[in-house]
């Protein structure tokens, strides 16, 4: 078990690392519409696993909002499109992990939240950018390309998870002896 003072140290790496890839994946050019493979969702998965719902969500909405000012997309289209898909895929994945979470990997969590970011964003962009019903033609698209992104985020988180788990498993054996 961490103290507070730990527990705050590595939310504040996760939410560092978490900002830094929100704004690399931000430089990537852009593929099918507004996609983006969302690799900053890792980091929030994880940290609901390790420190639940309430950090993971705080951590979500910093990192959308210090990724945005850092690539300059605050308060702009893409801005709120994030903050809609982020904040309401945490939301589901931390239902889905306390109604389920014994039933549901960190992979299935994922999928359920790469979903629900890739329906609220194409929602969002539908009833204020775009609004033409043309655009909801790509919801079979983005529902698959969530559920690829959602397996390989999910086996990321997994791994993550494990590795960390290993490292403090490493540091209590190194300091016992």
């Amino acid at each position: 078990m961490i103290d507070k003072t730990g527990k705050l140290s590595r939310l504040a790496v996760l939410l560092a690392l978490a900002t830094a890839i929100h704004s690399l994946e931000s430089l990537i050019p852009v593929t099918v519409g507004w996609f983006r493979f969302g690799f900053a969702n890792i980091i929030g998965l994880t940290t609901l696993y390790m420190f639940g719902f309430k950090d993971a969500a705080l951590l979500t909405m910093g990192r959308i909002l210090l990724g945005s000012l850092i690539s300059g997309q605050f308060g702009s289209p893409g801005f709120l499109l994030a903050i809609a898909g982020g904040l309401s895929s945490i939301f589901v994945m931390g239902g889905a992990y306390w109604l389920a979470g014994r039933l549901l990997s960190e992979i299935g969590i994922s999928v359920l939240g790469a979903v629900t970011h890739n329906m609220v964003q194409l929602w969002v962009a539908y009833a204020i950018f775009v609004k033409t019903q043309s655009i909801l033609l790509l919801m079979p698209v983005m529902i698959l390309a969530a559920i690829g992104t959602g397996v390989i985020n999910g086996l990321a988180t997994k791994f993550l998870i494990k590795r960390i788990e290993s490292l403090d498993a490493r540091n209590l054996t190194n300091t016992d002896s």
